[in-house]
């Protein structure tokens, strides 16, 4: 019996049941996925998770959204989804989360559903984000994370690093660092509330905090940061890279794997509390 088959039989509500608004908390390895949101050909982490919605709660034209539209590669601790859907009774929070992880892949896992007021949208009801960039300077990982970490083939000038972060850090033109071909966003300035470095058990992560992100636009500072790291810029460089606010005046940017979705805000000053928040890796070898 396929698995379609199976959760048609498990539940099929009826339309008379009440529409309901639900937020989930979702956490995924994206190393398989083509990135977050939906493409008619290819697999993506939104995709799966609508397709078995739509069977669970027998209501084919489901709309699922998103808080944070992570890049093909990229991992999510704490990504942000909500849908409206007619919903069965029995469909407790509890019983959401049960069922609903029974069907998903196993690199993709609902950790926590909640029913919202109508109307609640994740991606315009945030307060910012923060990302997690993982790197090993210049050393082995276990091979067992080494497909969510950066390693730099030598070791890196940390404290070259964090003087560019700070130079980084608040409201500033950032079209050098990220990449939006053909898309029509608007203004390129973002506000960088935080941008700092953290060493850990051998590992660096590059945590950025802000009110919104331009498209690639971390991997495009941690690349930076890198560049910056290993000797081929000087900390006050990316002043003139900024106002040249042109990406070919930037480094290359760092590649997708070390890349974590780590926190979403609900609170207008969450941010200024925030713990960054790391990935348990295992210790570099």
């Amino acid at each position: 019996m396929s698995e379609e088959t199976i959760i048609q039989e498990e539940t099929t509500p009826p339309p008379e049941y009440p529409v309901k608004t639900w937020h989930l908390v979702v956490a995924y390895d994206g190393t398989d996925y083509c990135g977050w949101q939906v493409q008619s050909t290819l697999k993506t982490v939104q995709g799966e998770i609508r397709k078995r919605l739509r069977l669970m709660l027998r209501c084919p034209e489901l709309v699922v959204g998103g808080s944070s539209r992570t890049d093909a590669g990229v991992h999510a601790l704490d990504q942000q989804v909500c849908f409206t859907a007619p919903t069965p009774p029995e469909f407790t929070a509890s019983e959401f989360v049960r069922k609903l992880n029974r069907w998903l892949p196993d690199d993709i896992i609902v950790l926590s559903a909640t029913e919202r007021e109508a109307g609640f949208n994740v991606r315009f009801g945030n307060y910012g984000k923060a990302y997690t960039y993982c790197l090993s300077p210049g050393r082995r990982t276990h091979p067992l994370v080494s497909r969510y970490v950066w390693r730099t083939p030598h070791e890196l000038d940390i404290d070259a690093m964090r003087q560019a972060a700070a130079y980084l850090q608040g409201e500033h033109d950032f079209a050098s660092f990220a990449a939006n071909p053909g898309r029509d966003i608007g203004s390129t300035v973002r506000n960088l509330y935080r941008l700092e470095l953290v060493e850990q058990d051998g590992l660096l992560y590059v945590v950025a905090v802000g009110e919104s992100f331009l498209y690639k636009m971390v991997r495009g500072l941690t690349g930076y940061l890198v560049h910056v790291g290993q000797g081929y810029a000087k900390p006050e460089d990316v002043l003139r890279v900024m106002e040249a606010k042109n990406r070919s005046e930037a480094a290359d940017s760092a590649p997708a794997k070390g890349l974590f979705l780590a926190k979403v805000f609900w609170q207008p000053d969450e941010w200024k509390t925030y713990t960054p928040k790391l990935p348990p890796f295992f210790q570099t070898i």
